[in-house]
């Protein structure tokens, strides 16, 4: 082990000035949204839309500053995004939104546009604009009581068109609105925003995003920011190495089955090392934790490859073991780890002051925020034992906290990086610094004999293990890996090595984090879709077959979300005509309807042939319609229509041709089952009795169209539609969905 630097430090050479040195570390990162399904693109826009703000703001405020140091870590997963957006290779359904005329947008796209483009804090994003405003309080503030269809006939091309414009210039952050001339002249305009307007705006954000990298490389290359990177797609590293390491801060938590996979974790970790070195041209010295989780296993990994210093939060020290107790104060030094047979260099973040600057200063005056912070880290230094440097760490989010700051957090940042230039404050010298120069010039004087295993929330991993839906994910990603190690030998290298892509992919910590019922998402069903088809790609290219399980949701939010996706609920019992005839309305008006979306989607590849399902049920059998579109319509031979029903825990699958003018049966494992009818539309009814479905219990539905046993739609996009089958004494007005 490499011996410590003497139990005392030298003082400094003006001994009547204190010193204490701050180490910001701005963790910035987001999941991995690329879409395993359908055309490719990002599932969500968050790369894009911060990188625009965040990533950008603070490369900028940093580059202001060039006496100010501190450590930057970017996750392999989002400089991969970046780099995609930045070399064209991808977008996301929000940019296409934007980018089509207003005059061409369907009603479903105006539909989609009304409930995603107020997605902006509502305060600093949209009030400060009062074009985006008033649009606001047209659609309405809650969701759950606005008809979307409704309103998106209400709304002019001109509004829309307003609308597409303010959303993307609400998430430009503060330095693209001082230093790029499109945005300051449309946010001095403010509405009646043209199709150009809007075409030059997007092409800045291009710009924008493009260039990213290359500041956050130079800033590396100049000496003011140390770079650190995180294991690839930001997995809860202990818990793959082995998930009962939950135990240890977790005794009494109900886990999954015992899953390992330490190998992964080593991968994990290996190529986020080698992808950092290749993009900025030096290997990164740190390693910051995905959400500061560590363990015994994790560290003698890093210490394996080089790793030379990581970091935790403060209650991950405090319940770790060293040669003599450890207290509150001992948090401001660097520690170093045993680890195996080596040992790696530590610090712990101090928790208050991060949670400041991510929580509470936002609702402050600037200046007084800053005093406030800069004040503490001084009275830290002055608390200090003479002759030594305290080591102050601040480690957090670099990209949420300012969605909550007016304009960005230019005022807090600007100040705060300006009294950390200073250098000076109450008698102390604050001395900015990045972890790694700040360990090389004071190295660790104190050494722990074990660390932790824990987080930097509650010195546990609760968030992501011990609810039931945690377990469950887990038990899904620990069943795909066993898959990928049984059929992955017999396979093509390519297919391999893909289908390992996918399973890294779902090792992530992101989805986890999504499901149980500490944190909503606005989007629970993306995520909740992104997890489960990166689970079946490896079944998929394995050539076994995908469980059933993971065609259901995992997460009740999801669930919820998706129970609201059609355009209209079924309201009443229905017993259509099966003849494939665009029947009467009144056949079919009870039922519910759900029309796909045109164009590229988020998740699942946009509506081919399917312009819009129907589905209904009455006391003894489950109806669908499917209008084709312009496309489908045309069409002699569609392929195979599945049908896929959930009820708790049972998956059914019916299948059956669709060929025009033909009458034929669904078949269900392997006999045949009610009626199929394609004429001018596809009608479906199937007896659910002979399904064994209980009454009077919800039923989830979804349709999946095939050719050539490759999936070319699903419907709905993500998860199910939802049907009561009805208790034997329900009334045709009586039945709810």
């Amino acid at each position: 082990m490499t011996p410590l630097a003497p139990a005392t430090l030298e003082p400094e050479a003006d001994v009547g000035t204190r010193r204490v040195d701050v180490a910001f570390l701005w963790h910035l990162h987001q999941p991995d949204y690329r879409d395993p399904v359908g055309c490719g693109d990002m599932a969500l826009p968050w790369v894009r839309l911060h990188a625009t703000r965040g990533y950008t703001d603070l490369a900028a405020v940093l580059e202001a500053h060039p006496e100010v140091r501190s450590t930057v870590n970017l996750t392999p997963v989002l400089v991969d995004q970046i780099d995609d957006y930045a070399r064209g290779l991808r977008g996301d359904r929000h940019l296409t939104l934007s980018e089509r005329p207003a005059a061409d947008l369907s009603l479903e796209d105006r539909m989609e546009i009304l409930r995603g483009f107020f997605a902006v804090d509502w305060e600093t994003g949209v009030r400060p604009l009062p074009r985006y405003w008033a649009l606001l309080h047209k659609r309405g503030r809650d969701l759950k009581t606005i008809d979307l269809e409704r309103a998106a006939h209400e709304f002019t091309d001109a509004e829309l068109r307003d609308l597409q414009v303010l959303w993307n210039l609400a998430w430009m952050g503060f330095h693209a609105r001082a230093t790029e001339d499109v945005v300051k002249n449309l946010l001095a305009k403010g509405e009646g925003f043209t199709e150009i307007e809007k075409k030059v705006l997007l092409e800045c954000q291009e710009r924008v995003v493009a260039e990213v990298l290359p500041r956050w490389k130079r800033l590396a290359s100049e000496g003011i920011v140390e770079l650190t990177t995180t294991p690839y797609y930001h997995p809860i590293l202990p818990l793959l190495v082995d998930t009962d390491a939950a135990r240890r801060a977790m005794p009494q938590a109900s886990l999954p089955p015992r899953s390992t996979r330490p190998a992964d974790a080593e991968l994990q970790l290996a190529r986020a090392l080698d992808a950092h070195e290749k993009r900025f041209g030096k290997r990164p010295d740190g390693v910051w934790p995905a959400e500061g989780s560590v363990s015994p296993e994790v560290l003698e990994l890093f210490a394996k490859h080089g790793v030379r210093f990581s970091a935790s939060d403060e209650e991950v020290l405090l319940r770790s073991e060293s040669d003599r107790p450890l207290a509150r104060t001992d948090l401001y030094q660097p520690f170093r780890v045993d680890a195996g047979e080596g040992s790696v260099d530590m610090v712990f973040r101090d928790r208050q002051l991060a949670d400041l600057i991510g929580f509470s200063y936002a609702q402050n005056p600037a200046a007084q925020a800053v005093d406030d912070l800069t004040g503490r880290i001084a009275a830290i230094g002055n608390a200090a034992p003479a002759g030594t440097v305290p080591l102050v760490s601040i480690i957090l989010d670099g990209e949420n906290p300012w969605l909550r700051y007016p304009a960005s957090g230019e005022a807090f940042l600007g100040r705060l990086h300006e009294v950390l230039s200073r250098g000076k404050l109450d008698g102390v010298e604050l001395h900015s610094t990045g972890i790694g120069a700040a360990i090389t010039e004071h190295p660790p004087v104190r050494r722990l004999t074990r660390i932790h295993s824990g987080s930097w929330i509650e010195a546990s991993y609760r968030i992501w293990i011990g609810h039931e839906e945690t377990n469950l994910a887990w038990q899904l990603l620990s069943q795909a890996g066993r898959a990928l190690d049984t059929g992955g030998a017999q396979l093509a290298r390519e297919n391999r090595d893909e289908a390992l892509e996918h399973l890294l992919v779902a090792e992530g910590s992101d989805w986890f984090w999504w499901y149980g019922d500490d944190f909503v998402a606005d989007d629970p069903e993306v995520f909740d879709a992104l997890f489960r088809s990166h689970l079946s790609k490896v079944y998929e290219l394995t050539g076994q077959a995908t469980p059933p399980r993971l065609r259901v949701p995992i997460s009740e939010a999801a669930l919820g979300v998706l129970g609201a996706t059609p355009l209209r609920e079924p309201t009443s019992l229905v017993t259509p005509v099966i003849d494939g005839t665009a029947a009467p309305y009144v056949d079919w008006a009870g039922a519910g309807v759900y029309r796909p979306a045109r164009g590229s989607g988020a998740m699942f590849q946009a509506s081919v042939v399917v312009g819009a399902l129907y589905y209904g049920i009455d006391q003894t059998e489950i109806f669908l319609r499917m209008d084709p579109t312009t496309e489908g319509a045309h069409k002699d031979e569609i392929g195979t229509v599945v049908v896929e029903l959930v009820q708790g825990e049972r998956t059914i699958s019916l299948e059956a041709p669709l060929m025009r003018d033909e009458d034929v049966a669904a078949l269900y494992e392997g006999e045949p089952i009610g009626r199929v009818c394609f004429g001018d539309i596809v009608e479906m009814s199937i007896p659910f009795e002979r399904l064994g479905l209980d009454r009077g219990e919800r039923v989830r539905v979804a349709v999946h169209i095939r050719s050539e046993a490759v999936e070319i739609e699903r419907l709905p996009r993500y998860g199910h539609l939802t049907l009561r089958v009805p208790a034997r004494d329900v009334g045709q007005r009586s039945y709810k969905a």
